[in-house]
């Protein structure tokens, strides 16, 4: 029977909302780790009784990788600057991303004023930085992605400004079940990004601007933005903000371009680091991103069962299972127009003697009602001057939207006639689930000062996925790797 009329529907409340006391207890477990750097007296933070020092300083920031890309259905869905419960993003998604600075390394025994020779000033003149990077993701949904990107920049340390340049192709190759659900061929696509940036410091203050653009068959993101960082407390505290404006167009491949949707993403970013000893740094951040326009995935159906029927449609229930169940009618997706996104970020590192813990917490709620909690830890490990391993631990949990359901329903209208509800997804990625991310990797120093200095990086990651009330499958295993080559000169 085939749906003749739309009527309106309060959409309900999904159920098995996740419980928040373990986020929070996450996030508790951070505060308190904190506390204990700041309050206990570790040896390596102790002033000394001798005349005293400048204040430590903290080496300058390198962008961190993301190991942990669980892209969703496909890279070419991770947009830019989007406030996600999981964070997944490309490196050049969210170039207006502050990083935490390295540890300061432990000084136990700080000189005296007669013993400390004058810090040697930078080199005057600019350096240059490049780097080549291919990254590789698959997973058990039958999507796979090849991702290499190039990325190179000039800094002025002495006079305060740098300029940087990304630029990252992405190979998607999906035949998910999603996609054969909807006896859809096997498709590949292939998106282009580019991003630059530029900053200039004034003292106290650092400036900086920034312009992305991202194209594919189906989809043209443009997005520009601005940064302000300023140094404190003799750079011991460094607040900074950060605003960007997106502007995408959705549509079909076989669509004309006049009939393309529009959606606009208005991004702000406030944030502090904070010295908080001799070996130690923290920093807080929030993020907010407010979308509004067309949210929705053209190509996504979602199929309709008749009023009653719902519960036999259990989670992971196979394809020929819901097509003998549910009606002819199978509408789009169709999500509300507008999202507010909000997320809460702590971070920490500690430098030992020869290794760094560094650990982080966030925090995400939004206006559709979905809460999410990520945890993750890294132990990064020197073994000699040339050669860092670490291991890599995540672990994401949300709950889902509130209009979520994994079988909707048709609604009995007048006359006997039947109605879709108007907020209605396939998404499982909007649906509740938990996913656990294992890795790690390693950085070869293969040339140093004075000269060229080359670097090989080579990270890998395992995950699995957990979808409780989702339709098709309950679990995804994923694997992905990243090698690049480093240079600075």
């Amino acid at each position: 029977m085939k749906a003749q009329s739309v009527v309106t529907r309060v959409p309900r409340a999904a159920a098995g909302v996740t419980d928040l006391r373990q986020p929070l207890a996450l996030f508790a477990f951070v505060l308190i780790l904190v506390t204990i750097f700041i309050g206990v007296p570790h040896r390596a933070f102790a002033e000394t009784a001798k005349p005293k020092t400048h204040a430590p300083k903290v080496p300058p920031a390198k962008k961190t990788r993301t190991t942990s890309k669980t892209r969703g259905s496909a890279a070419s869905f991770a947009r830019h600057h989007e406030v996600k419960p999981e964070e997944i993003y490309l490196e050049e998604d969210t170039p207006t991303e502050p990083t935490t600075p390295s540890a300061p390394v432990i000084d136990d025994t700080a000189p005296t004023a007669s013993e400390a020779p004058a810090p040697p000033p930078p080199a005057s003149g600019p350096k240059a930085h490049a780097s080549f990077e291919t990254s590789g993701y698959t997973d058990s949904d039958h999507v796979h992605v090849l991702s290499p990107s190039i990325s190179g920049g000039l800094a002025d340390e002495v006079a305060g400004w740098s300029v940087n340049g990304h630029y990252l192709v992405d190979v998607v190759s999906a035949a998910s079940v999603d996609i054969v659900s909807t006896a859809s061929p096997h498709w590949t696509e292939v998106r282009h990004a580019g991003s630059a940036t530029g900053s200039i410091t004034l003292d106290p203050f650092t400036v900086g601007a920034l312009g992305v653009i991202s194209r594919e068959p189906d989809y043209l993101s443009l997005t520009g933005g601005a940064t302000l960082g300023f140094d404190l407390m003799d750079k011991n505290l460094s607040p900074y903000f950060a605003f960007s404006h997106e502007a995408d167009s959705v549509g079909r491949t076989d669509m004309p371009h006049d009939y393309w949707r529009s959606k606009h993403v208005n991004s702000l970013q406030a944030g502090l680091t904070l010295v908080l000893g001799r070996a130690s740094i923290g920093s807080l951040q929030w993020d907010g991103s407010f979308e509004r326009g067309y949210l929705a995935k053209p190509y996504r159906y979602v199929p309709i069962f008749a009023p009653g029927q719902g519960a036999a449609v259990g989670p992971g229930a196979t394809i020929d299972q819901v097509n003998q169940l549910r009606l002819n009618a199978r509408p789009n997706e169709q999500l509300p127009t507008a999202r507010d996104r909000y997320a809460v970020s702590a971070h920490l590192a500690h430098r030992y003697t020869s290794s760094t813990l560094r650990l982080d917490e966030r925090l995400y709620a939004d206006s559709w009602g979905l809460l999410a909690s990520t945890s993750e830890l890294r132990y990064i490990l020197d073994l000699g001057s040339r050669l860092e391993l670490w291991p890599h631990l995540r672990f994401h949990v949300q709950g889902a939207v509130s209009f979520w359901q994994r079988a909707y329903e048709a609604i009995p209208g007048p006359g006997g006639a039947l109605g879709v509800p108007v907020l209605r997804t396939g998404d499982r990625e909007l649906s509740p689930l938990q996913t656990v991310v294992v890795g790690g990797g390693t950085r070869i120093k293969l040339a140093e000062p004075p000269g060229t200095e080359w670097d090989l990086v080579f990270e890998a990651d395992v995950g699995t996925t957990h979808f409780s009330d989702a339709l098709y499958i309950t679990s995804r295993q994923m694997a992905y790797s990243t090698l690049a080559v480093e240079a600075q000169f």
